[in-house]
């Protein structure tokens, strides 16, 4: 490419400000290519401006292949800037995504995972019908007395308290 074909690719990200300077005792040139930073970048480097001295002989041999070299690692760097970005307001977006799911769990009623309070089983209390001594401790049907055999509980069953 020529030198202007390489200072057009390199404005078509940016906005380029040019200084040319001389120095007629040493016969040098200063060339500043100052890239203009955009309000929104990211990278502050990516306004890092080229500034290259050396003789006219020597800008005509290497300048083209130094402001290609500068365009190609700005690009890389706005690109890897880019990445930066995009992986940032993604994160971002998670960390929002996750804070509103937390907010909306917690605001949530939450079914009762506890089971219910047992009903404590009553003791039926003591038979105080006289009992026969003949009858054993059978009653006269031959069944065994609920108030010895065990408690019972509300629905009619019976269960042993010590066995």
């Amino acid at each position: 490419m020529t030198m202007f074909e390489e200072l057009f690719a390199l404005a078509c990200s940016t906005t380029l400000t040019m200084t040319v300077s001389a120095d007629e005792k040493s016969g040098r040139l200063t060339v500043n290519v100052i890239p203009k930073a955009k309000p929104d970048a990211a990278e502050p480097a990516l306004a890092q401006p080229l500034s290259l001295t050396a003789t006219p002989q020597e800008f005509d041999t290497g300048f083209i292949d130094a402001l290609r070299g500068f365009r190609e690692v700005r690009q890389s760097l706005a690109q890897q800037a880019e990445a930066t970005k995009e992986v940032i307001e993604a994160a971002k977006a998670a960390s929002v995504k996750k804070a509103s799911d937390a907010t909306t769990k917690a605001a949530a009623p939450k079914p009762s995972t506890s089971k219910p309070a047992a009903t404590p089983a009553v003791a039926a209390p003591p038979s105080t019908a006289p009992q026969d001594d003949d009858e054993g401790p059978d009653g006269a049907d031959g069944q065994p007395q609920a108030a010895t055999a065990g408690a019972a509980t509300g629905d009619g069953e019976s269960f042993d308290l010590f066995g």
